[in-house]
């Protein structure tokens, strides 16, 4: 299920009940709000590696086969044949 970014206030307020949770003495409850707010963070960091590791697997095809720059160079710095003679 795609998410949108959570907005950056909701965010301080997980962290602000993780770090009152855990001054209460509730180290589990304190931990499970620190695993969703690692979730949420690096959450979206993933999702974005994810849709960076399928765009250079699909571009592979577009850029298979193509000329690297010291071939381009080769074939353009060639000295050129005689030019053709006009009638």
């Amino acid at each position: 299920m795609a998410c949108p970014p959570p907005h950056p206030e909701s965010l301080d307020s997980l962290r602000r009940l993780r770090d009152e949770v855990r001054d209460r003495g509730d180290e589990c409850l304190a931990m499970l709000l620190a695993g969703v707010d690692v979730y949420t963070t690096v959450g979206r960091e993933w999702e974005l590696l994810e849709t960076m590791r399928k765009f250079a697997h699909d571009a592979e095809d577009m850029v298979r086969n193509t000329p690297s720059a010291a071939e381009l160079r080769k074939l353009y710095e060639r000295e050129d044949p005689e030019p053709k003679r006009e009638n």
